[in-house]
């Protein structure tokens, strides 16, 4: 049974409400379904714990007192709101879940990794929508006014949105078959200086970490040949022999796996970069925009997961 903080009861509350608008105990009992004896006794408590006459009471007529009166007009309409909003709820938790969903991602990222995903998720609840209107490598400042969920890569500044780490963007570096073969494969990171570079805006400069020796860290500055903020143009630059490039696993996999792009320098890495999914930090968040969430968080580690096991 519901109960307001100062122990009333709002069983209580209905039943002087119920009595002022029947007129009579047998009416308003018979509203409420409940005996007439039930609705009495609730009428006492609730006279009990305000301490004060709120009905009159005699052989032939029922009738507010004027604190009845004046709490029962101040009182009828916020039950009636809050019953109101109650069922709306209720409603809106037991139905498919719908909205629009303001979300922005970099490019590559949502092409390589997200866009199946989306799809998936639109396909299992198609009353939800989706609006990717902004699409950018760039960091910038963003908030729960312009978008409900925001994507992106690398460490974020802090900002009036919640911070989930699910997963991480590992480069490779990658030329076509037939570039290695005419120019010669890089042994070694210095040797990437005299080759054409490929970057992908704005990661001009290439760190690589020798693998059996963590402290050893070499940075490529050198000039680049062609530089793009779109990583898939990058892609296809060195599959047509133009020079070597820095991109995200993600990206290349499948290149790779055609033969397309070769990787090399096994035994030098890129530090991974972390894979944000930036939302709304405090207050209600509404159910499309929490199962969206969820779904994304789930779906990104099993792919994470399956990754790793391969």
């Amino acid at each position: 049974m519901q109960r307001c903080k100062n122990g009333m009861k709002l069983d209580d509350l209905r039943t002087l409400i119920a009595i002022a608008q029947h007129g009579s105990f047998r009416a308003a009992a018979s509203a409420l379904d409940i005996p007439p004896t039930t609705l009495s006794r609730r009428l006492q408590r609730l006279e009990d714990t305000l301490g004060s006459q709120l009905v009159i009471r005699d052989s032939r007529n029922v009738s507010l007192t004027p604190l009845g009166r004046d709490y029962f007009e101040r009182c009828q309409p916020l039950l009636a709101q809050l019953e109101s909003a109650t069922a709306e709820l209720h409603d809106s938790s037991h139905k498919e879940p719908q909205g629009a969903l303001r979300v922005s991602a970099p490019v590559g990222l949502l092409t390589y990794r997200l866009m199946p995903l989306f799809n998936q998720f639109l396909a299992q609840y198609p009353a939800i929508s989706l609006s990717l209107t902004h699409l950018s490598n760039q960091h910038h400042d963003y908030s729960p006014e312009q978008y409900d969920v925001v994507f992106r890569v690398g460490q974020q500044p802090d900002s009036s949105f919640a911070a989930a780490n699910i997963g991480e963007s590992q480069r490779v570096l990658v030329a076509s078959p037939a570039y290695l073969a005419s120019q010669g494969a890089p042994a070694h990171p210095d040797e990437l200086n005299d080759h054409a570079r490929l970057a992908s805006v704005p990661e001009f400069e290439w760190a690589l970490t020798n693998k059996k020796n963590s402290q050893e860290t070499i940075w490529i500055n050198s000039p680049v040949k062609m530089a793009i903020a779109d990583l898939n143009s990058i892609k296809q630059a060195a599959i047509q022999g133009l020079g070597i490039a820095s991109l995200p696993n993600y990206v290349v996999a499948d290149a790779i796996a055609t033969g397309q792009l070769s990787s090399m320098m096994e035994n030098w890495y890129s530090p991974p970069r972390p894979i944000y999914m930036l939302y709304q930090r405090l207050g209600y968040v509404p159910a499309h925009i929490q199962i969206f969430t969820d779904f994304m968080r789930d779906a990104l580690d099993n792919s994470q997961q399956a990754i790793a096991s391969k």
